[in-house]
């Protein structure tokens, strides 16, 4: 019996789905943290003919990411208790003001890749509840293997966008959401449903 008690034990700590950090900060490991965000995400691949027009993949940085992302920085930077209340701060009060995604995007001509110029060709608009906001399109800068490791499905053949919309997404957050790429290239909507 105490053989078998200690069996059970072994295997019940083989099976969590955390890890501990240094500081003591207990976190999803990163396969939930990728279950998390292909949870949390579309993609959209057309066509003209055999040739490839436009291919994106967006995600919606709700609650949910937003939480694992937290727990995915600390896990990899090694943060400090104060350091993570400081960025977990920061994602409440993002949470609180505007509604963000996460945008891989990607044109056969890199002149049409211009999203976050002055006079781009494309517009980027965000449909939920009947109403649609027109987002605010900024390219990142943050080296590649830091975008991949937040956003596995990015590669460096794709743009890292933000797109960021005047709604909160606190107020928005459980509904269903639709974010549209246009332009005279062509068009996709990708879906986010609760």
């Amino acid at each position: 019996m105490k053989y078998l008690l200690l069996a059970l034990l072994f295997l019940s700590a083989c099976a969590t789905n955390y890890e501990v950090t240094p500081s003591g900060h207990t976190i999803k490991t990163t396969g939930d943290y990728a279950s998390v965000i292909d949870k949390n995400s579309d993609k959209v691949r057309r066509y003209s003919g055999f040739y490839n027009t436009l291919e994106m993949e967006g995600t919606v940085l709700n609650s949910a990411v937003s939480q694992a992302q937290l727990e995915q920085g600390a896990m990899l930077y090694q943060w400090d208790e104060k350091k993570f209340a400081e960025e977990k701060a920061k994602v409440e009060d993002r949470l609180s003001k505007q509604t963000d995604f996460f945008l891989s995007f990607y044109t056969p001509e890199r002149k049409n890749d211009d999203l976050s110029k002055p006079n781009t060709m494309w517009k980027v608009f965000l449909d939920v509840e009947g109403r649609r906001y027109e987002g605010k399109v900024t390219k990142l800068k943050l080296q590649l293997a830091e975008i991949e490791g937040l956003y596995p499905y990015h590669n460096r053949f794709y743009s890292p966008y933000s797109v960021v919309f005047p709604v909160t997404m606190r107020s928005i957050e459980g509904k269903p959401l639709k974010l549209t790429v246009t332009g005279a290239v062509g068009s996709g909507v990708l879906e986010f449903n609760p």
